[in-house]
């Protein structure tokens, strides 16, 4: 039973760790085109994700695509 509950918790940290080092690259869809915004990841990925938008250098507000081909 600790041979199982030890495996059990080495693989919930693997699972975080390897979340924390998903990378992906993100753009949003302008009126002019696809803008590349560049590749994120760990915690900046994940707050870009969650967060969901993008406001540009003028206001505009775009819906974030992370990871897509």
């Amino acid at each position: 039973m600790k041979k199982l509950i030890f495996s059990v918790s080495i693989l919930g940290l693997l699972s975080v760790s390897c979340a924390k080092n998903k990378c992906a690259e993100c753009h949003y869809d302008a009126p002019s085109g696809e803008i590349e915004l560049g590749t994120y990841c760990g915690d900046d990925l994940n707050n870009l994700e969650e967060l969901g938008t993008y406001t540009d250098s003028l206001g505009a507000t775009y819906v974030v695509h992370c990871g897509e081909h």
